[in-house]
């Protein structure tokens, strides 16, 4: 516990007893380290206006967690009696059940960028011409009793939205999550920060439905071939030299391979969240809670908390004079002002 205090800056109406008066002073905690994750989710692309919960009709349904290779996903409900397109969403649908069927539900980067296998029970030529107008005439028939087809929950009626976990690194910012109460300002530590974007899961299951079959197909030709390039992969991986990017292949990989861990969702307004934000965000006894020293000087706490200079020009920076070097500098500047009038004078003679 430490305590801060917050000033005015009283440039406008400044007066000459008070520059600078304190407008309030809080006593901060920082709770102790849990087992559980503290994440910060940003919505980039969403007013801040319109949130994602039950009272603006967009209540998450579900969300998920790669904690391996560090990605997020949130499903969020659509409204499908105001601006809904009845015929994608049937599209969507028949593709994401199909992409299900195969293993795919994922693709992007949280699932490595692997391509979608082809369908079970799908056999071969069945993604040709005539596979693809029966579909479309179950998807006009399903068009037709649409809301019987919400009902059978084959309509795509979701939004995904996803993204990657920033955690702590040595160089980036450490950021804390503050709620106030009282006179108490309460910091606890954030494992990550994740901006959600839109996922495009739906036409990707499309785009990979319409290649099903070529690969079906050729599937045969294709295991040498994999093979091939398991063993160049494996070769490359060997004799890279970016580290950055042997960690990005390592990384897509993971996401490929590991599965997704689902949470339950409470909304904001529901008894759970209030709780966990009385139990997990605030000291439980501050009047037990230990004194926070600082073991830094000042300016060990200045080079701490500064970024270190880099200079773009590339040129190796200029040591600092030494204490010999700043006296016999002071020398030569008292031996110049002595001799300054003797000069004048001679001018003058002159």
């Amino acid at each position: 516990m430490f305590s801060m205090i917050i000033a005015k800056d009283s440039a406008a109406g400044r007066t000459h007893e008070d520059d600078d008066p304190v407008t309030a002073e809080y006593d901060v905690y920082v709770t102790p380290a849990s087992a559980e994750q503290m994440y910060l989710l940003q919505y980039p692309v969403r007013a801040r206006h319109q949130p994602y919960n039950e009272r603006h009709g967009a209540r998450p349904t579900e969300m998920r967690i790669k904690p391996q290779a560090g990605f997020i996903e949130m499903d969020v409900q659509l409204n499908t009696s105001a601006n809904f397109n009845k015929f994608q969403g049937l599209v969507w649908g028949d593709a994401m059940r199909k992409a299900q069927a195969a293993g795919n539900a994922t693709y992007g980067a949280a699932a490595g960028f692997a391509p979608a296998g082809a369908p079970k029970g799908r056999g071969r030529g069945a993604g040709g011409v005539g596979g693809e107008a029966s579909s479309m005439e179950a998807i006009d028939s399903n068009l037709s009793r649409f809301n019987d087809s919400l009902n059978r929950n084959i309509v795509y009626t979701k939004q995904t939205l996803g993204g990657q976990i920033v955690q702590d690194e040595t160089g980036n910012p450490n950021y804390m999550l503050g709620a106030f109460r009282g006179n108490e300002l309460h910091l606890t530590r954030l494992d990550g920060i994740v901006q959600m974007r839109p996922q495009f899961h739906n036409v990707d299951a499309v785009v990979h439905q319409e290649t099903a079959a070529r690969r079906s197909e050729a599937a045969d030709e294709r295991k040498p071939a994999q093979a091939m390039a398991l063993a160049q992969t494996y070769k490359d991986n060997r004799d890279i030299d970016n580290l950055e990017g042997l960690r990005a292949k390592n990384l897509l990989l993971l996401a490929q391979e590991e599965k997704w861990t689902k949470f339950n969702y409470f909304d904001e307004d529901e008894p759970e969240s209030f709780e966990a934000y009385h139990e997990r965000l605030f000291v439980p006894e501050t009047e037990s809670a230990a004194h926070l020293k600082s073991t830094l000087t000042n300016e060990a706490y200045l080079d701490a908390i500064s970024a270190p200079r880099i200079d773009p020009s590339g040129r190796k920076k200029k040591r600092p004079l030494t204490k010999k070097q700043m006296t016999a500098i002071e020398q030569a500047e008292d031996d110049v002002e002595v001799r300054q009038p003797d000069d004048d004078a001679a001018d003058a003679v002159q």
